[in-house]
């Protein structure tokens, strides 16, 4: 039997690990595109002032005005990104509660009827 020849492939020296290096790096790039389109999505930061941040031995009502007043601005930044639902959608999801519960409670009603019969017949 012969003896297969192995050829050494040229460059595989310094130079083609450079090349593999950044090879691979510009292949991790689309994760890091991603990781910074995630940042992105972070709810945007309020506009705080080191001054308006209630410290501990602030006085309480104050504090607590404080806290309240942020509160409602935070609240207020995100009620602007909620979708609200239009008329036609409104209505139809309500429907849709409304009959749900209605089933549901007639269902629960049949089988409290039957258990309270099975229950007069166990006691008798």
């Amino acid at each position: 039997m012969k003896k297969k020849k192995t050829h050494k492939k040229k460059g595989t020296g310094k130079r083609s690990n450079v090349a593999l290096k950044e090879r691979v790096s510009q292949e991790k790039e689309p994760d890091k595109e991603i990781i910074e389109e995630k940042e992105d999505l972070r709810p945007a930061q309020s506009k705080r002032n080191g001054s308006k941040r209630p410290d501990a031995g602030s006085f309480a009502p104050k504090r607590y005005f404080l806290v309240a007043r942020q509160f409602l601005a935070d609240a207020k930044v995100e009620l602007k990104k909620v979708t609200w639902p239009t008329r036609k959608e409104l209505l139809s999801t309500t429907a849709v509660v409304v009959v749900l519960v209605i089933l549901i409670a007639f269902f629960l009603g049949i089988v409290d009827l039957g258990l309270v019969k099975i229950i007069k017949n166990v006691i008798r």
